[in-house]
């Protein structure tokens, strides 16, 4: 039987947070069924099973979404290498086009319902600040140590989680951190005081065995 920090509730009683990684974010826009690769074609599909479970529970108001405004900008470029490294993954200009504005109205908040008296924000952009760059200090030991593959900006997503929690009050354990980047995932997890990691790549975090009832 899964541990309660292995498992999301599937239809949460109040609000549960998602904080989420580039590649994680880019691939709910792209079409499994273009990809040639098995093995990424895989990722994607399951990165979408995540997202078919987090979308219904943003528009029951039940789930928030927290991106760092790197990880965003990461994300249009992992779009971008796609198309124009050729990799036949969007069939001509429209339909990268296509994916950029969905990917844009995803995370972004229009006038109208900016001035709406009851406006829900589903997406909130992190913006890279004193607090989160000076923590992200405590992760490079473990990090060089045990030698995991991770960027700066993933470390910096591990410090927004910290800075989620100690400056929005954002409980640990209604916070999850998900990220397809296995080196980033490993480290997560070998913090007891962040909160829960998950990757849905791995057959261990698939939604199915993730978000339960």
């Amino acid at each position: 039987m899964r541990s309660v920090r292995r498992c999301i509730p599937l239809h949460p009683d109040h609000n549960r947070y998602y904080l989420v990684d580039a590649n994680f974010l880019a691939n709910k826009r792209i079409n499994p069924e273009l990809i040639q690769d098995p093995s990424e074609k895989r990722r994607v599909v399951r990165a979408k099973e995540y997202w078919k479970v987090i979308d219904t529970q943003l528009k029951n108001d039940e789930a928030r979404v927290y991106i760092l405004d790197l990880c965003i900008a990461e994300a249009f470029k992992v779009l971008a290498k796609k198309y124009y490294n050729n990799e036949k993954i969007f069939k001509n200009h429209s339909s990268y086009k296509h994916a950029k504005e969905s990917l844009q109205k995803d995370i972004q908040l229009s006038t109208k319902d900016a001035r709406s008296s009851k406006r829900i924000v589903r997406y909130h952009d992190i913006q890279t600040n004193r607090d989160i760059i000076i923590s992200v200090d405590r992760f490079f030991e473990k990090a060089c140590k045990q030698k995991k593959g991770v960027s700066v900006v993933d470390l910096l997503i591990l410090a927004c989680s910290k800075y989620l929690i100690d400056f929005y009050g954002i409980k640990k354990e209604e916070l999850y951190i998900i990220s397809q980047d296995q080196p980033l995932y490993e480290l997560a997890k070998s913090y007891q005081d962040l909160p829960s990691a998950f990757n849905p790549s791995q057959d261990t975090d698939l939604a199915s065995k993730v978000f339960t009832t």
